[in-house]
């Protein structure tokens, strides 16, 4: 089989092509040897295809499109040792690093962003930052009422005791138990991949529950978005305090400076938007159920005065039986005395109506 070796000329005009054209074989192929009939399966075309491999580039061909593998370079490098904690994910750090490539959605599956978190594992294999790795268990619910009382003492600053608890706060743990194995408040509390999250997101759903058995599912699910705006805050604000401190370290840096401003107006602007919809949520759950609870009562006083009613008659005709016989009672020994004839010689004028 003929071979073919490149010129030092066209080698370094084949790297350029490669660029050029993103790697495409045939057109450089074409374009190096300038004659339309080469491609990648002629002999021409094998030598560059092999120089290639040996550069350890990833050529393509018109039926697969090549991924370009993309590496940091030193001031990114610098970037990300000089930036990088366990407070800060790598997307947030991509998002300062590339601004504009940030922007678009699919940021996070892109070369870049793939060989900033393949750098920042290498460069910090025994960091483990506090918002970028997963949890790993998943979330188990108390099932029995001293467990959940455990919970609930810890959260809701409450001392209750299994063995002492009056019905109403034992039908509240009952329904607290139900509430956090609620098929949506356990879809949400394993999505998050922090302890930390995880913990407060369930304190605030506890303790905003607990004393309300009659909750419906539509009010559950509502309390679980409470919940996670909840969550949210905390999380804008560590990101926030993370920006000022890299804020105060940019002095001089133009660039980084403007950006940074720009991230922080966003998180100020993310925080008020959670705190609005969070306000409007627990405005529209305790409005509804103010109103449900005001109904209950209406109808449980309607029956109560009914109750009353029932139970004041019947005490009404047990003291007039209770007054009958009591007379009937003094009539009778009126006559037994009426037949003594002592009794007539001491008490003359008086007659036995009048003893009465």
């Amino acid at each position: 089989m003929k071979q073919y070796t490149l010129t030092d000329e066209e080698k370094k005009r084949s790297l350029e092509l490669f660029q050029e054209l993103d790697g495409d074989l045939s057109e450089a192929t074409k374009k190096l040897f300038k004659d339309e009939n080469e491609k990648g399966s002629t002999v021409r075309g094998r030598a560059l295809r092999k120089y290639w491999v040996e550069k350890g580039l990833s050529y393509r061909t018109k039926v697969k499109k090549r991924v370009v593998k993309h590496f940091l370079n030193d001031d990114e490098k610098s970037f990300v040792k000089q930036h990088y904690c366990p407070e800060m994910t790598k997307l947030e750090l991509g998002q300062l690093l590339w601004p504009k490539d940030a922007e678009s959605k699919g940021f996070s599956e892109t070369d870049k962003f793939i060989a900033l978190c393949e750098y920042i594992n290498k460069e910090f294999p025994s960091t483990t930052n506090l918002r970028d790795d997963a949890a790993g268990e998943k979330y188990v619910p108390p099932t029995i009422i001293s467990t959940a009382i455990k919970r609930l003492n810890k959260v809701a600053s409450r001392s209750f005791e299994p063995t002492k608890l009056n019905v109403q706060d034992k039908k509240c743990v009952e329904k607290l138990i139900s509430y956090l194995c609620a098929p949506r408040f356990m879809q949400v509390i394993n999505s998050y991949i922090t302890k930390q999250n995880r913990e407060l997101f369930e304190s605030e759903y506890i303790r905003s529950t607990w004393d309300k058995p009659d909750l419906t599912s539509d009010e559950l699910n509502l309390y679980v978005n409470v919940c996670m705006d909840y969550v949210n805050l905390k999380e804008i604000e560590q990101q926030k305090q993370k920006l000022n401190l890299m804020f105060d370290d940019t002095e001089g840096q133009n660039d980084l400076t403007m950006r940074l401003t720009e991230m922080l107006k966003t998180k100020a602007e993310e925080y008020n938007q959670c705190i609005n919809r969070i306000d409007k949520m627990l405005a529209k759950l305790n409005g509804e159920r103010a109103k449900r609870v005001a109904n209950q009562q209406q109808r449980n006083a309607s029956i109560l005065s009914l109750v009353q009613l029932f139970q004041d008659e019947n005490e009404r005709k047990l003291m007039i039986k209770m007054a009958d016989m009591q007379k009937q009672a003094i009539r009778k020994e009126a006559d037994e005395i009426e037949k003594m004839s002592d009794w007539k010689a001491r008490v003359l004028g008086i007659s036995k109506e009048d003893a009465i």
